[in-house]
């Protein structure tokens, strides 16, 4: 009993252990929030990776592609394993946009939209096909339901009119600021608080732009309809399968019926078409959606040489965001029959009465329980088998140099150099928090010579040096945890709030910017604690201050009852 007396009066009247408690406490609010957004950044990486290509992905190094992937798709999709599979095409070509003067080269990814969502996250990255019907959803059930469509467009307008006011507001705000002389003393405040201004103007012109669509979506629906749910809106407002074919409202693009694409495009959103400000949100220019576009694709032989170049008229018809910046920045969705009868991988008749059959250049496949890693590697490993025996009877594929990979071995390159930026950045900050072992030991090692002769007394009344050591181990074990309990409660707090710490309160009244979403591939900063990792730091941080203590400890326990009491 007298130990947790001493201990707690030492920590209670001794004020130089305040140093030891914020040192624990700083360097585990530290690695907690580097360790949260690090594994944050990892964690989007993955996902955005898994989400773009499936669970497994047979794909052939030659250009050209390989044939017979009918034949193989229907014998991995009998494998039970497998929930799906879709079949893809990728070649190189240009994207000219006649109407602004375009012209670019990107890559061509030939896909069937409906498969290609089943398998991976296709659906869920196109906009005006996905998101801005989710948004729609979002902004016009906040009233209620049931609901009808008439009340829609009613709650709509309201939206509408309130997001146009807002937008007057500001801009009035913008335009009345007097310009900033060159010599003002307050130069630099006074043009940050006009930048806030401003983008407080183009969120206000974001948000006109939203009510717009939800208004124009609910304009869409049949006004005595009565939607019952939120559920029941998305199924109306929501396509059930992703489609390349122009929707009727993109007639109003072209003089007549004829001059009208027949096939529609999806761009990746950050080809240069859009503008993204500071919060991560994207403007979308009326004038880039239906824009006419011509593709153009240099065929490749199976002898690898290049063949006369082929184009088609098609149309935009939507934007995807795959959260992968070099996927996005560079790639253009186009039907899978398409694209496959102008890279001249169709299915051909040759002079010599033979039959040269269809090819691709990946197969993309989904596995049952997806989340388990270890489900996915067998579904590899029985996918390998297949193709393996597949390549004997059919050995025209063996010059193909098939090849079948998990998702996470296709990334292994980028998604192992974030998650090994992740351990260094951790690591050095470990390092540097052993500043805790080192200002408990100094700390102790001061409060041991300040209570010798209190050593003294304890142990000529009979304590023994495991009781006397016991005192500081335990005293050490109390400060490690007075430090780690606010480090803990502090962290985590700062990463739920990281955004609005960063938007709200640094940026806006100190014009410090961190994270600036014109730069980065992800909108929001990470704000999820590892819960695994967030114990572990705890634990280090207790385990750091009874190290600390430990020598001072045994300093205190080996001291000489006679010589303590003389201490002077």
């Amino acid at each position: 009993m007298y130990k947790l007396f001493l201990c707690f009066r030492y920590l209670t009247r001794k004020g130089i252990v305040a140093f030891p408690i914020l040192a624990v406490w700083l360097c585990v609010m530290m690695l907690i929030i580097v360790n949260s957004i690090m594994t944050g950044f990892v964690n989007r990486v993955r996902d955005a990776g898994r989400g773009l290509m499936g669970d497994v992905v047979i794909e052939s190094s030659d250009m050209a592609g390989f044939g017979h992937y009918r034949k193989l798709q229907s014998a991995i999709n009998a494998l039970p394993q497998v929930a799906a599979s879709t079949p893809v095409i990728t070649v190189y070509g240009l994207l000219n946009l006649p109407e602004w003067g375009d012209n670019r080269p990107v890559q061509i990814v030939g896909i069937d939209s409906v498969s290609k969502a089943d398998v991976t996250d296709f659906r869920q990255s196109l906009f005006w096909q996905y998101k801005a019907p989710h948004q729609a959803v979002a902004d016009l059930g906040g009233g209620g339901f049931p609901v009808s469509g008439r009340q829609l467009v009613a709650r709509a307008k309201v939206l509408y009119n309130k997001a146009l006011a807002v937008e007057n507001r500001r801009q009035k705000r913008l335009l009345a600021m007097p310009p900033i002389p060159p010599h003002a003393w307050f130069y630099g405040m006074r043009e940050h608080w006009r930048q806030i201004a401003h983008e407080d103007f183009e969120q206000s012109v974001y948000r006109l732009d939203r009510a717009d669509r939800d208004l124009q979506f609910a304009r869409g629906l049949p006004p005595p309809a009565v939607y019952k749910s939120a559920a029941a809106l998305v199924a109306a407002l929501v396509p059930r399968d992703p489609s390349f074919k122009p929707p009727p409202a993109a007639a109003y693009r072209y003089d007549n019926p004829k001059a009208e694409p027949k096939n529609g495009i999806i761009v990746g959103v950050d080809m240069g078409f859009y503008t993204r400000d500071r919060f991560g949100h994207y403007h979308r220019p009326q004038v880039v959606r239906f824009s006419p576009a011509i593709l153009t694709v240099v065929p490749v032989t199976l002898k690898g040489t290049l063949t006369t170049p082929q184009s088609g008229r098609f149309m935009i018809v939507d934007d995807s965001h795959t959260k992968v910046f070099t996927v996005d920045r560079r790639t253009v969705y186009a039907p899978f029959k398409v694209v496959q009868k102008m890279a001249f991988m169709q299915r051909q008749d040759l002079l010599d009465g033979g039959v040269r059959p269809a090819r691709c250049s990946q197969i993309q496949i989904r596995v049952h329980d997806d989340g388990n890693p270890a489900a996915v590697l067998a579904a590899r490993q029985a996918i390998e088998t297949v193709v393996d025996k597949f390549e004997r009877n059919h050995p025209q594929m063996i010059m193909a140099n098939v090849k079948v990979k998990t998702w996470d071995q296709m990334q292994a390159e980028f998604i192992h150099a974030v998650d090994k930026e992740r351990d260094l950045i951790t690591f050095l900050l470990g390092l540097m928090s052993l500043v805790v072992v080192v200002v408990i030991f100094l700390i102790f090692f001061m409060i041991v010579r300040d209570k010798t002769r209190d050593i003294g007394i304890i142990k000529a009344i009979g304590g023994s040096e495991f009781g006397v050591g016991s005192i500081f181990v335990l005293y050490g074990l109390l400060i490690s945890a007075a430090g780690a309990l606010p480090g803990l409660i502090g962290g985590v707090l700062f990463v739920r709030y990281d955004n609005q710490i960063h938007d709200d309160f640094l940026w806006r009244y100190f014009g410090i910017s961190i994270w600036n979403r014109k730069i980065y591939v992800f909108s929001r900063i990470p704000d999820q604690v590892d819960s695994h990792a967030v114990a572990i730091i705890v634990l280090l941080a207790i385990v750091a201050g009874l190290v600390g203590a430990l020598i001072p400890a045994m300093i205190a326990a080996r001291q000489d009852p006679v010589e303590a009491l003389r201490y002077e």
